[in-house]
Protein backbone atom coordinates (compact mmCIF):
# COMPACT_ATOMS: atom_id res chain seq x y z
CA UNK A 1 0.00 0.00 0.00
CA UNK A 2 2.76 2.48 0.79
CA UNK A 3 5.02 1.13 -2.65
CA UNK A 4 4.03 3.64 -3.93
CA UNK A 5 5.56 6.88 -1.75
CA UNK A 6 8.26 8.90 -2.81
CA UNK A 7 10.17 9.73 0.06
CA UNK A 8 13.52 12.14 -0.19
CA UNK A 9 16.99 11.04 -0.58
CA UNK A 10 19.35 10.02 2.00
CA UNK A 11 21.41 13.08 1.64
CA UNK A 12 18.68 15.38 1.25
CA UNK A 13 16.62 13.78 4.82
CA UNK A 14 20.33 14.36 6.71
CA UNK A 15 20.08 17.71 5.38
CA UNK A 16 16.67 18.09 7.38
CA UNK A 17 18.21 16.66 10.51
CA UNK A 18 21.03 18.73 10.59
CA UNK A 19 18.67 21.96 10.10
CA UNK A 20 16.81 20.82 12.92
CA UNK A 21 13.56 20.30 10.82
CA UNK A 22 13.69 16.83 11.12
CA UNK A 23 14.46 14.68 13.99
CA UNK A 24 14.61 11.39 15.78
CA UNK A 25 11.68 11.91 17.94
CA UNK A 26 7.62 11.83 17.56
CA UNK A 27 5.56 13.50 19.07
CA UNK A 28 4.69 11.13 21.27
CA UNK A 29 8.04 12.01 22.94
CA UNK A 30 6.26 15.63 23.26
CA UNK A 31 3.39 14.27 25.03
CA UNK A 32 5.34 12.69 27.21
CA UNK A 33 7.68 15.42 28.38
CA UNK A 34 4.38 17.85 28.25
CA UNK A 35 3.15 15.01 31.03
CA UNK A 36 6.36 14.84 33.04
CA UNK A 37 7.11 18.57 33.00
CA UNK A 38 3.51 20.36 33.35
CA UNK A 39 0.92 17.72 34.11
CA UNK A 40 -1.60 19.67 35.77
CA UNK A 41 -1.50 22.98 32.44
CA UNK A 42 -3.90 22.73 30.02
CA UNK A 43 -3.49 20.90 26.81
CA UNK A 44 -7.05 20.88 25.56
CA UNK A 45 -10.34 23.19 26.99
CA UNK A 46 -13.16 22.12 24.59
CA UNK A 47 -16.24 23.37 23.73
CA UNK A 48 -19.57 21.69 22.30
CA UNK A 49 -22.31 23.79 21.13
CA UNK A 50 -21.79 26.52 24.20
CA UNK A 51 -20.90 24.28 26.33
CA UNK A 52 -17.45 23.72 28.10
CA UNK A 53 -17.53 19.79 27.44
CA UNK A 54 -14.51 18.84 28.58
CA UNK A 55 -10.44 20.24 29.83
CA UNK A 56 -7.80 18.08 29.55
CA UNK A 57 -4.65 18.53 31.24
CA UNK A 58 -1.32 17.36 30.06
CA UNK A 59 -1.72 14.14 32.61
CA UNK A 60 -4.78 13.05 31.33
CA UNK A 61 -4.09 13.56 28.03
CA UNK A 62 -1.33 10.91 28.21
CA UNK A 63 -3.71 8.80 30.57
CA UNK A 64 -6.04 9.03 27.67
CA UNK A 65 -3.87 8.05 24.52
CA UNK A 66 -3.04 4.83 26.79
CA UNK A 67 -6.04 4.09 27.09
CA UNK A 68 -7.24 4.98 23.46
CA UNK A 69 -4.21 3.13 22.26
CA UNK A 70 -4.91 0.01 24.04
CA UNK A 71 -8.97 0.52 22.71
CA UNK A 72 -7.64 0.38 19.11
CA UNK A 73 -5.55 -2.98 20.11
CA UNK A 74 -8.86 -4.40 21.40
CA UNK A 75 -10.65 -3.62 17.93
CA UNK A 76 -7.62 -5.66 16.18
CA UNK A 77 -5.46 -2.63 14.97
CA UNK A 78 -2.23 -2.40 14.68
CA UNK A 79 1.06 -1.56 12.88
CA UNK A 80 0.25 -0.81 8.99
CA UNK A 81 -3.47 -0.36 9.45
CA UNK A 82 -5.70 2.59 8.58
CA UNK A 83 -8.21 4.54 11.02
CA UNK A 84 -10.27 7.33 9.67
CA UNK A 85 -11.61 10.08 12.11
CA UNK A 86 -14.90 11.52 10.72
CA UNK A 87 -15.71 14.07 12.92
CA UNK A 88 -16.30 18.00 13.72
CA UNK A 89 -13.66 19.93 16.20
CA UNK A 90 -14.40 17.87 19.37
CA UNK A 91 -11.97 16.87 21.99
CA UNK A 92 -11.50 13.38 21.13
CA UNK A 93 -9.53 14.10 17.68
CA UNK A 94 -5.70 14.75 19.68
CA UNK A 95 -6.15 11.49 21.90
CA UNK A 96 -7.31 9.37 19.18
CA UNK A 97 -4.77 10.69 16.61
CA UNK A 98 -1.61 10.19 18.96
CA UNK A 99 -3.34 7.06 19.92
CA UNK A 100 -3.18 5.94 16.12
CA UNK A 101 0.46 6.09 16.41
CA UNK A 102 1.17 4.52 19.40
CA UNK A 103 -0.08 1.39 18.01
CA UNK A 104 1.41 2.03 14.33
CA UNK A 105 -1.31 2.52 12.54
CA UNK A 106 -2.01 5.68 9.85
CA UNK A 107 -5.12 7.91 10.68
CA UNK A 108 -7.13 9.22 8.09
CA UNK A 109 -9.07 12.52 8.94
CA UNK A 110 -11.65 13.44 7.04
CA UNK A 111 -13.52 17.44 6.93
CA UNK A 112 -17.30 17.04 8.06
CA UNK A 113 -18.44 19.07 4.97
CA UNK A 114 -17.81 15.97 2.84
CA UNK A 115 -20.86 13.73 2.24
CA UNK A 116 -21.30 10.08 1.11
CA UNK A 117 -20.06 9.94 -2.04
CA UNK A 118 -16.52 11.44 -0.97
CA UNK A 119 -16.46 9.71 2.31
CA UNK A 120 -17.28 5.99 0.96
CA UNK A 121 -13.99 7.20 -1.67
CA UNK A 122 -12.01 7.70 1.44
CA UNK A 123 -12.47 5.09 2.77
CA UNK A 124 -12.34 1.96 -0.01
CA UNK A 125 -9.47 4.05 -0.92
CA UNK A 126 -7.45 4.38 2.34
CA UNK A 127 -8.83 0.54 3.50
CA UNK A 128 -10.00 1.87 6.48
CA UNK A 129 -10.16 -0.32 9.31
CA UNK A 130 -12.12 1.65 11.91
CA UNK A 131 -14.08 4.97 11.56
CA UNK A 132 -15.30 7.30 13.94
CA UNK A 133 -17.97 10.01 13.97
CA UNK A 134 -20.26 11.81 15.31
CA UNK A 135 -24.26 11.07 15.94
CA UNK A 136 -25.54 14.50 14.36
CA UNK A 137 -23.82 17.60 13.23
CA UNK A 138 -27.02 20.07 12.84
CA UNK A 139 -29.89 18.30 10.90
CA UNK A 140 -27.51 15.76 9.39
CA UNK A 141 -27.28 12.04 10.37
CA UNK A 142 -23.52 11.24 10.65
CA UNK A 143 -23.73 7.87 11.87
CA UNK A 144 -26.44 6.85 9.04
CA UNK A 145 -23.64 8.56 6.42
CA UNK A 146 -21.45 6.68 8.06
CA UNK A 147 -23.75 3.10 7.62
CA UNK A 148 -24.20 3.80 3.76
CA UNK A 149 -20.69 5.26 2.70
CA UNK A 150 -18.97 1.91 4.74
CA UNK A 151 -17.24 -0.39 2.20
CA UNK A 152 -16.64 -4.27 3.24
CA UNK A 153 -13.32 -3.66 4.87
CA UNK A 154 -14.48 -1.51 7.14
CA UNK A 155 -14.48 -3.58 10.07
CA UNK A 156 -15.49 -0.82 12.98
CA UNK A 157 -17.99 2.10 13.36
CA UNK A 158 -17.93 4.09 16.34
CA UNK A 159 -20.23 6.39 17.03
CA UNK A 160 -19.63 9.59 19.74
CA UNK A 161 -23.60 10.18 20.66
CA UNK A 162 -26.48 7.69 19.85
CA UNK A 163 -24.67 5.40 18.24
CA UNK A 164 -27.62 2.83 18.85
CA UNK A 165 -29.32 4.75 15.70
CA UNK A 166 -27.28 3.58 13.28
CA UNK A 167 -26.17 0.23 14.40
CA UNK A 168 -22.71 1.44 15.56
CA UNK A 169 -20.31 1.10 18.82
CA UNK A 170 -20.63 3.71 21.56
CA UNK A 171 -17.38 5.69 21.19
CA UNK A 172 -17.02 7.11 24.68
CA UNK A 173 -18.42 3.69 26.67
CA UNK A 174 -15.78 1.44 24.10
CA UNK A 175 -13.06 4.28 24.28
CA UNK A 176 -13.22 6.56 27.16
CA UNK A 177 -14.98 4.45 29.74
CA UNK A 178 -14.03 1.30 29.22
CA UNK A 179 -10.11 1.04 31.22
CA UNK A 180 -8.59 -1.59 28.06
CA UNK A 181 -4.91 -0.75 29.11
CA UNK A 182 -5.92 -2.68 32.09
CA UNK A 183 -6.60 -5.76 29.31
CA UNK A 184 -3.64 -4.64 26.86
CA UNK A 185 -0.22 -3.37 26.90
CA UNK A 186 0.49 -1.57 23.90
CA UNK A 187 4.07 -2.91 22.38
CA UNK A 188 6.29 0.10 22.59
CA UNK A 189 7.96 -1.08 19.42
CA UNK A 190 4.55 -0.95 17.54
CA UNK A 191 4.68 3.07 17.55
CA UNK A 192 5.58 4.54 14.85
CA UNK A 193 8.59 6.23 14.14
CA UNK A 194 9.35 9.91 12.96
CA UNK A 195 9.74 8.90 9.04
CA UNK A 196 6.88 6.42 8.45
CA UNK A 197 3.69 7.00 7.02
CA UNK A 198 1.65 8.60 9.98
CA UNK A 199 -0.99 10.69 8.01
CA UNK A 200 -3.34 10.43 5.30
CA UNK A 201 -5.16 13.77 4.06
CA UNK A 202 -7.39 13.42 1.59
CA UNK A 203 -7.67 16.89 -1.08
CA UNK A 204 -9.56 17.93 -4.22
CA UNK A 205 -7.94 16.62 -7.78
CA UNK A 206 -7.61 18.72 -10.88
CA UNK A 207 -7.94 15.51 -12.82
CA UNK A 208 -11.18 14.87 -10.82
CA UNK A 209 -10.10 11.88 -8.55
CA UNK A 210 -9.21 12.83 -5.16
CA UNK A 211 -5.26 12.60 -4.04
CA UNK A 212 -4.76 10.57 -0.35
CA UNK A 213 -1.59 13.09 0.81
CA UNK A 214 0.77 11.27 2.73
CA UNK A 215 3.20 12.58 5.66
CA UNK A 216 5.40 11.31 8.48
CA UNK A 217 5.78 13.23 11.82
CA UNK A 218 8.62 14.86 10.44
CA UNK A 219 7.30 16.39 7.63
CA UNK A 220 4.71 17.37 10.12
CA UNK A 221 7.43 18.67 12.71
CA UNK A 222 8.89 20.64 9.64
CA UNK A 223 5.61 22.60 8.60
CA UNK A 224 4.74 23.28 12.50
CA UNK A 225 7.78 24.55 13.43
CA UNK A 226 7.83 27.11 10.06
CA UNK A 227 4.74 28.61 12.56
CA UNK A 228 5.51 28.22 15.66
CA UNK A 229 9.41 29.51 14.90
CA UNK A 230 8.66 32.83 12.96
CA UNK A 231 5.61 33.71 15.42
CA UNK A 232 7.58 32.91 18.50
CA UNK A 233 4.88 31.06 20.46
CA UNK A 234 5.94 29.55 23.16
CA UNK A 235 4.58 27.15 26.05
CA UNK A 236 2.56 30.08 27.80
CA UNK A 237 0.66 30.57 24.22
CA UNK A 238 -3.60 29.69 24.06
CA UNK A 239 -4.25 29.17 20.76
CA UNK A 240 -7.72 28.71 19.02
CA UNK A 241 -8.67 27.47 15.15
CA UNK A 242 -12.26 27.81 13.91
CA UNK A 243 -10.92 25.88 10.54
CA UNK A 244 -11.15 22.02 10.64
CA UNK A 245 -9.02 19.84 12.72
CA UNK A 246 -9.49 17.29 10.37
CA UNK A 247 -7.35 19.22 7.49
CA UNK A 248 -4.15 20.72 7.11
CA UNK A 249 -4.04 23.29 9.00
CA UNK A 250 -6.36 22.74 11.78
CA UNK A 251 -4.88 19.56 12.85
CA UNK A 252 -1.29 21.15 12.69
CA UNK A 253 -1.90 24.34 14.77
CA UNK A 254 -4.93 23.02 16.77
CA UNK A 255 -3.76 19.61 17.81
CA UNK A 256 0.00 19.34 17.23
CA UNK A 257 1.39 22.85 17.27
CA UNK A 258 0.23 22.94 21.06
CA UNK A 259 1.53 19.90 21.73
CA UNK A 260 5.03 20.05 20.85
CA UNK A 261 5.31 23.23 22.36
CA UNK A 262 3.33 22.03 25.93
CA UNK A 263 0.76 25.22 25.30
CA UNK A 264 -2.68 25.13 25.05
CA UNK A 265 -5.68 24.30 22.49
CA UNK A 266 -9.43 26.14 22.84
CA UNK A 267 -11.45 24.17 20.81
CA UNK A 268 -15.10 24.50 19.21
CA UNK A 269 -17.14 22.21 17.47
CA UNK A 270 -19.44 24.84 16.31
CA UNK A 271 -16.16 26.25 14.04
CA UNK A 272 -18.91 28.47 12.29
CA UNK A 273 -19.87 30.56 14.97
CA UNK A 274 -17.30 33.49 15.40
CA UNK A 275 -19.52 35.29 18.54
CA UNK A 276 -18.68 32.25 20.62
CA UNK A 277 -14.87 32.41 19.06
CA UNK A 278 -14.82 35.89 20.87
CA UNK A 279 -16.34 34.56 24.07
CA UNK A 280 -13.99 32.14 24.32
CA UNK A 281 -10.84 34.57 23.16
CA UNK A 282 -11.99 36.63 26.52
CA UNK A 283 -12.66 33.78 28.31
CA UNK A 284 -9.58 31.65 28.01
CA UNK A 285 -7.14 34.74 27.19
CA UNK A 286 -6.46 32.92 23.19
CA UNK A 287 -2.78 34.90 22.54
CA UNK A 288 -2.51 33.57 18.69
CA UNK A 289 -5.39 32.37 16.29
CA UNK A 290 -5.49 30.87 12.60
CA UNK A 291 -8.70 31.35 10.87
CA UNK A 292 -9.35 31.77 7.09
CA UNK A 293 -10.74 34.74 5.61
CA UNK A 294 -14.33 34.08 5.88
CA UNK A 295 -13.90 33.72 9.30
CA UNK A 296 -12.75 36.85 9.66
CA UNK A 297 -15.23 38.72 8.17
CA UNK A 298 -17.53 37.02 10.69
CA UNK A 299 -15.32 38.09 13.24
CA UNK A 300 -15.48 41.18 12.29
CA UNK A 301 -19.00 41.83 11.73
CA UNK A 302 -19.30 39.55 15.50
CA UNK A 303 -17.31 42.46 17.73
CA UNK A 304 -18.80 44.95 15.82
CA UNK A 305 -22.13 43.72 17.13
CA UNK A 306 -20.93 43.15 20.63
CA UNK A 307 -17.39 44.35 21.36
CA UNK A 308 -15.46 41.82 23.76
CA UNK A 309 -11.70 42.12 25.22
CA UNK A 310 -9.48 40.62 22.68
CA UNK A 311 -6.81 42.17 24.53
CA UNK A 312 -5.33 38.74 24.94
CA UNK A 313 -4.29 38.13 21.43
CA UNK A 314 -0.82 39.23 19.88
CA UNK A 315 -1.50 38.63 16.44
CA UNK A 316 -4.52 36.39 14.31
CA UNK A 317 -2.72 34.33 10.67
CA UNK A 318 -4.68 33.43 7.91
CA UNK A 319 -4.41 31.56 4.88
CA UNK A 320 -6.09 28.71 2.73
CA UNK A 321 -7.26 31.81 0.48
CA UNK A 322 -6.19 35.02 -0.28
CA UNK A 323 -6.57 37.87 1.67
CA UNK A 324 -7.78 41.57 0.83
CA UNK A 325 -5.83 44.16 1.86
CA UNK A 326 -9.03 45.73 2.99
CA UNK A 327 -9.98 43.12 5.31
CA UNK A 328 -6.25 43.88 7.04
CA UNK A 329 -7.09 47.33 7.67
CA UNK A 330 -10.68 46.53 9.12
CA UNK A 331 -9.32 43.85 11.68
CA UNK A 332 -6.51 46.72 12.49
CA UNK A 333 -9.12 48.84 13.05
CA UNK A 334 -11.50 46.60 14.93
CA UNK A 335 -9.49 44.79 16.82
CA UNK A 336 -6.09 46.80 16.55
CA UNK A 337 -4.47 43.36 15.56
CA UNK A 338 -1.73 42.48 12.87
CA UNK A 339 -3.02 39.78 10.53
CA UNK A 340 0.02 37.42 9.25
CA UNK A 341 -0.81 35.70 5.91
CA UNK A 342 0.46 32.05 5.77
CA UNK A 343 0.83 30.19 2.61
CA UNK A 344 0.50 26.23 2.18
CA UNK A 345 -1.09 23.00 1.00
CA UNK A 346 -2.35 19.84 2.07
CA UNK A 347 1.00 18.38 0.34
CA UNK A 348 3.34 20.71 2.10
CA UNK A 349 1.64 22.33 5.62
CA UNK A 350 3.08 25.84 6.31
CA UNK A 351 5.52 27.12 3.75
CA UNK A 352 5.15 30.95 3.64
CA UNK A 353 4.05 33.39 6.52
CA UNK A 354 4.62 37.05 6.81
CA UNK A 355 6.07 38.38 9.90
CA UNK A 356 6.28 40.86 12.56
CA UNK A 357 9.50 42.46 10.90
CA UNK A 358 7.05 43.07 7.67
CA UNK A 359 5.48 46.69 7.03
CA UNK A 360 2.00 47.48 8.53
CA UNK A 361 -0.71 45.55 6.40
CA UNK A 362 2.09 43.58 4.55
CA UNK A 363 -0.49 40.49 4.65
CA UNK A 364 -2.68 42.01 1.96
CA UNK A 365 0.58 42.67 -0.24
CA UNK A 366 2.65 39.20 0.33
CA UNK A 367 1.75 35.63 1.29
CA UNK A 368 5.42 35.91 3.23
CA UNK A 369 8.33 34.28 2.88
CA UNK A 370 9.71 30.87 3.55
CA UNK A 371 11.76 29.46 6.68
CA UNK A 372 14.89 27.61 5.58
CA UNK A 373 13.50 24.34 5.68
CA UNK A 374 11.35 25.29 2.34
CA UNK A 375 12.44 26.42 -0.36
CA UNK A 376 10.75 28.18 -3.46
CA UNK A 377 11.09 29.04 -7.03
CA UNK A 378 9.16 31.10 -9.36
CA UNK A 379 9.20 30.13 -12.66
CA UNK A 380 8.12 33.11 -15.30
CA UNK A 381 7.94 33.27 -18.85
CA UNK A 382 11.16 35.60 -20.06
CA UNK A 383 9.92 39.37 -19.44
CA UNK A 384 6.83 38.14 -17.04
CA UNK A 385 6.45 38.99 -13.82
CA UNK A 386 4.14 35.93 -12.80
CA UNK A 387 4.90 32.22 -12.98
CA UNK A 388 4.65 28.80 -11.77
CA UNK A 389 5.28 28.16 -8.10
CA UNK A 390 7.26 25.52 -7.05
CA UNK A 391 8.84 24.53 -3.78
CA UNK A 392 10.53 21.74 -2.06
CA UNK A 393 12.00 20.91 1.34
CA UNK A 394 11.33 19.70 4.57
CA UNK A 395 7.50 19.78 5.36
CA UNK A 396 7.20 18.01 1.49
CA UNK A 397 4.73 14.84 1.77
CA UNK A 398 5.69 11.36 0.82
CA UNK A 399 3.55 11.40 -1.80
CA UNK A 400 -0.27 10.26 -3.46
CA UNK A 401 -1.45 7.16 -2.09
CA UNK A 402 -1.71 4.96 -5.08
CA UNK A 403 -1.42 7.46 -7.18
CA UNK A 404 2.39 7.81 -7.66
CA UNK A 405 1.98 8.61 -10.97
CA UNK A 406 -0.01 11.64 -10.45
CA UNK A 407 2.54 12.85 -8.12
CA UNK A 408 5.73 12.47 -9.67
CA UNK A 409 4.33 14.09 -12.69
CA UNK A 410 4.37 16.90 -9.60
CA UNK A 411 8.23 16.60 -9.82
CA UNK A 412 11.18 17.97 -11.86
CA UNK A 413 14.47 15.57 -11.90
CA UNK A 414 15.51 17.97 -9.22
CA UNK A 415 12.71 17.34 -6.66
CA UNK A 416 10.98 20.60 -7.32
CA UNK A 417 7.15 20.31 -6.70
CA UNK A 418 4.62 21.93 -9.01
CA UNK A 419 2.21 23.64 -6.94
CA UNK A 420 -0.54 24.35 -9.77
CA UNK A 421 -0.14 28.13 -8.19
CA UNK A 422 0.82 30.71 -10.18
CA UNK A 423 2.80 33.68 -8.04
CA UNK A 424 5.20 36.88 -8.50
CA UNK A 425 8.21 37.79 -5.95
CA UNK A 426 6.81 40.31 -3.39
CA UNK A 427 10.19 42.53 -3.28
CA UNK A 428 11.05 41.10 -0.04
CA UNK A 429 11.93 37.51 -0.45
CA UNK A 430 8.94 36.25 -0.17
CA UNK A 431 5.74 35.83 -2.68
CA UNK A 432 1.98 36.64 -3.46
CA UNK A 433 -0.13 34.07 -5.16
CA UNK A 434 -1.41 35.48 -8.09
CA UNK A 435 -3.82 32.27 -9.32
CA UNK A 436 -3.79 28.62 -10.26
CA UNK A 437 -2.64 27.09 -13.38
CA UNK A 438 -5.57 24.46 -12.72
CA UNK A 439 -9.14 23.86 -12.29
CA UNK A 440 -10.03 24.85 -9.08
CA UNK A 441 -12.29 26.81 -7.13
CA UNK A 442 -10.85 28.16 -3.58
CA UNK A 443 -14.21 29.55 -1.28
CA UNK A 444 -13.18 31.79 1.36
CA UNK A 445 -13.60 28.70 4.13
CA UNK A 446 -10.35 27.60 1.86
CA UNK A 447 -12.49 25.11 0.57
CA UNK A 448 -10.87 23.50 -3.10
CA UNK A 449 -14.10 22.59 -5.56
CA UNK A 450 -12.55 20.25 -7.95
CA UNK A 451 -14.32 21.43 -11.05
CA UNK A 452 -13.60 17.96 -13.27
CA UNK A 453 -15.19 16.08 -10.62
CA UNK A 454 -18.47 17.91 -9.72
CA UNK A 455 -18.94 18.74 -13.33
CA UNK A 456 -18.99 14.60 -13.80
CA UNK A 457 -22.24 14.42 -11.80
CA UNK A 458 -23.55 17.23 -13.46
CA UNK A 459 -23.46 16.24 -17.00
CA UNK A 460 -25.54 12.72 -15.34
CA UNK A 461 -28.63 15.12 -15.21
CA UNK A 462 -31.32 14.70 -17.87
CA UNK A 463 -31.04 18.55 -18.77
CA UNK A 464 -27.85 19.17 -18.88
CA UNK A 465 -25.70 18.40 -22.42
CA UNK A 466 -22.50 20.19 -21.19
CA UNK A 467 -21.17 21.92 -18.13
CA UNK A 468 -18.51 24.12 -16.84
CA UNK A 469 -17.35 25.13 -13.11
CA UNK A 470 -16.16 28.30 -13.10
CA UNK A 471 -15.30 30.74 -9.96
CA UNK A 472 -16.33 34.28 -9.80
CA UNK A 473 -15.54 37.04 -6.88
CA UNK A 474 -17.24 36.18 -3.67
CA UNK A 475 -19.25 39.63 -2.36
CA UNK A 476 -18.29 39.28 1.17
CA UNK A 477 -15.00 38.17 0.66
CA UNK A 478 -14.21 39.37 -3.11
CA UNK A 479 -10.73 37.73 -3.35
CA UNK A 480 -12.14 34.10 -2.85
CA UNK A 481 -14.32 32.62 -5.20
CA UNK A 482 -18.03 31.67 -5.36
CA UNK A 483 -19.05 28.96 -7.75
CA UNK A 484 -21.07 29.21 -11.23
CA UNK A 485 -22.54 26.74 -12.69
CA UNK A 486 -22.31 27.15 -16.95
CA UNK A 487 -24.60 25.00 -18.75
CA UNK A 488 -25.71 24.30 -22.28
CA UNK A 489 -29.15 22.98 -21.53
CA UNK A 490 -30.74 19.74 -23.41
CA UNK A 491 -34.67 20.25 -23.60
CA UNK A 492 -35.99 21.89 -20.37
CA UNK A 493 -33.12 24.65 -18.72
CA UNK A 494 -33.09 23.36 -15.72
CA UNK A 495 -33.30 25.11 -12.39
CA UNK A 496 -30.71 26.05 -9.82
CA UNK A 497 -32.48 24.35 -7.44
CA UNK A 498 -33.07 20.87 -9.54
CA UNK A 499 -29.12 20.88 -9.70
CA UNK A 500 -28.76 20.96 -6.15
CA UNK A 501 -31.51 18.16 -5.64
CA UNK A 502 -29.20 16.52 -8.50
CA UNK A 503 -26.07 16.58 -6.47
CA UNK A 504 -27.82 15.87 -3.36
CA UNK A 505 -29.04 12.81 -4.69
CA UNK A 506 -25.54 11.54 -5.42
CA UNK A 507 -24.42 12.32 -1.96
CA UNK A 508 -22.25 15.34 -3.57
CA UNK A 509 -21.17 17.29 -0.62
CA UNK A 510 -23.09 21.02 -0.06
CA UNK A 511 -19.63 22.72 0.15
CA UNK A 512 -18.88 21.68 -3.68
CA UNK A 513 -22.63 22.68 -5.12
CA UNK A 514 -22.32 25.52 -7.38
CA UNK A 515 -24.05 29.25 -6.12
CA UNK A 516 -25.22 30.61 -9.21
CA UNK A 517 -26.26 29.13 -12.80
CA UNK A 518 -25.51 30.16 -16.71
CA UNK A 519 -26.70 29.17 -19.97
CA UNK A 520 -24.42 29.45 -23.03
CA UNK A 521 -25.60 27.95 -26.79
CA UNK A 522 -22.27 26.64 -26.13
CA UNK A 523 -18.84 26.89 -24.22
CA UNK A 524 -15.80 28.18 -25.81
CA UNK A 525 -13.81 25.59 -26.62
CA UNK A 526 -9.80 24.87 -27.77
CA UNK A 527 -9.12 23.34 -31.23
CA UNK A 528 -8.61 20.17 -29.15
CA UNK A 529 -12.07 20.38 -28.08
CA UNK A 530 -10.94 21.40 -24.17
CA UNK A 531 -13.22 23.89 -22.99
CA UNK A 532 -11.85 27.60 -22.45
CA UNK A 533 -12.71 29.04 -18.89
CA UNK A 534 -10.70 32.05 -18.93
CA UNK A 535 -13.13 33.75 -21.01
CA UNK A 536 -15.98 32.48 -18.71
CA UNK A 537 -14.88 33.63 -15.98
CA UNK A 538 -14.20 36.82 -17.17
CA UNK A 539 -17.33 37.30 -18.46
CA UNK A 540 -18.93 36.54 -14.88
CA UNK A 541 -16.73 39.07 -13.41
CA UNK A 542 -17.61 42.01 -15.48
CA UNK A 543 -21.23 41.03 -14.80
CA UNK A 544 -19.94 40.85 -10.66
CA UNK A 545 -18.22 43.99 -11.01
CA UNK A 546 -21.59 45.46 -12.86
CA UNK A 547 -23.93 44.00 -9.91
CA UNK A 548 -25.97 41.40 -12.29
CA UNK A 549 -28.07 39.30 -10.39
CA UNK A 550 -27.59 35.59 -9.51
CA UNK A 551 -29.46 33.27 -12.24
Amino acid sequence: MWETLVRPEADRAAGFHAGGWWRNATFLDDLADAARERPDHPAVIAYEGRRLARTLTYAQLDRLVTRFAAALTELGVGPGDDVAAYLPNRWQLTPLYLACHRVGAVVTPVIPVLDVRELSYVLRTARSKVCVTVDRIGDADYGARLAEAAPDTLAHRLVIGDAAASGAVDFDEFFVRTPWEETHTVDPSAALGPDDPALLLYTSGTTGRMKGVVHSQNTLYASVLAVSGPHRLTADDVVSIPNFHTHMAGLAYACYMPLLLGATDVVQDANTDMELLLDLVATHRVTWAYASPAYLVGMLEAQREQPRDTSSVAQVVSGSAPIQPSLITDMRQVFDLPVRALWGMTENGAVTVTRADDPEGWAGHSDGRAEPSMELRVDAPPGADEGRLLVRGASQCLGYLGQRDVYEACLDADGWFDTSDLARDDGRGGIRITGRTSDQITRASGMKVSTLDVESVLTRHPGVREVALVGYPDPRVPSAELVCAVVVYEGEPPTLEELHAHLAGERVARALWPDRLQFMWQLPKNSLGKVLRTPLRERLETEFAEGAPHT
